[in-house]
């Protein structure tokens, strides 16, 4: 099977989203020894520091392996604060503008792998927002930051959102469709919180997929969203200060015993695009979901496509993305 990397172009423009720790560092890490010089990386997150280290550490091991035909994509660092819906429109419209210095160039690859571990109850994403933090990072900003940046996806653009595409469910029972954000007292909890999130990324994503691949007024696009599920991965999520230490000693402890390391998720998430990427340009649907539109994808852990989705009807896409947009677009200015 062919990588990834050979369906990108020499130039080709890749962003991660939440890039500077875990799966999306990995990806990015992964990418930037695999793609030319000519090619550029957009690490995005809150932590600088952590993403000039990946970067350095990059240029460090090229370095050593003394290969001067090896030279590695260019990769840059760009902030985001995903939790304040404001930021992630002006840091959008950066990228657009500064990077991209659209129509200059296009946008090959967006991979968004923002979130965090906690147990704590609902609150709010930031100072002035109505929405919960968790399900901000998992979801709305996701799909923000998707919609703003749609208009400058290349024909042939992927979209990788690792959540959690093995379980969800595009017709889960469990929604409260009078309640979408969980706002309302009694309504939210953990688990509630996450199966809103998959799901509504499933059918989402199923939106974006029939919006960007029936317009052929410049030829026949290709594009590709996967919805992933990354497994059980060793990454310094356990160390958060948000578990008790009970909840970091146990989890650390399990994972010593069954996570992989980040490098062989992000190996076989990768491998596992390239599959999607190859069948959306060849025109093989044979693997997909029934009554999929062209470009949906879900894949497990080892990047193994996923047959036995359900996918949702008009009326529940209208909801959802109607609950999103006006989700996202009616927090303050400052939120």
């Amino acid at each position: 099977m062919a990588s990834l990397t050979s369906f990108l172009p020499a130039n080709a423009h890749t962003l991660v989203v939440g890039g500077t720790a875990g799966i999306g560092a990995a990806i990015a890490h992964k990418l930037a020894l695999a793609l030319p010089p000519t090619s550029r990386i957009t690490i995005a997150g809150r932590n600088a520091s952590a993403a000039q280290r990946i970067i350095d550490g990059i240029r460090d091991e090229i370095s050593a392996h003394g290969d001067a035909t090896k030279t590695g994509a260019t990769m840059d660092f760009a902030a985001v604060d995903c939790g304040k819906m404001s930021d992630v429109k002006r840091f959008c419209k950066d990228y657009r503008r500064n990077v991209l210095q659209e129509p200059t160039h296009k946008l090959d690859l967006l991979v968004l792998t923002p979130g965090i571990l906690a147990m704590d109850g609902r609150q709010p994403a930031a100072p002035g927002s109505t929405l919960d933090l968790k399900m901000t990072l998992h979801y709305y900003a996701r799909m923000l930051i998707i919609r703003e940046l749609l208009p400058c996806l290349a024909d042939n653009a992927t979209v990788l959102s690792v959540l959690d595409g093995k379980r969800s469910d595009a017709r889960a029972s469990g929604i409260k469709w009078d309640d979408m954000d969980l706002s309302q007292p009694g309504n939210y909890g953990i688990s509630k919180a996450a199966e809103h999130c998959l799901t509504f990324t499933d059918i989402q994503l199923q939106d974006f997929a029939e919006q960007s691949n029936k317009d052929t007024s410049h030829g026949i696009p290709h594009r590709s969203f996967i919805h992933a599920y990354p497994g059980f991965v060793s990454t310094e999520i356990f160390n958060t200060s948000r578990l008790p230490w009970y909840a970091r000693f146990g989890a650390k402890g399990i994972s010593t015993l069954l996570a992989v390391s980040p490098e062989t998720c992000a190996k076989q998430l990768l491998d596992g695009v390239a599959e999607c990427k190859e069948k959306d340009l060849s025109g093989d649907a044979a693997s997909s979901v029934a009554g999929s539109p062209k470009g949906l994808w879900n894949i497990d852990d080892k990047g193994r496509i996923l047959t036995n989705k359900n996918r949702a009807d008009s009326e529940t896409m209208d909801k959802v993305r109607e609950h999103t947009w006006h989700a996202v677009d009616s927090q303050a200015p400052d939120a």
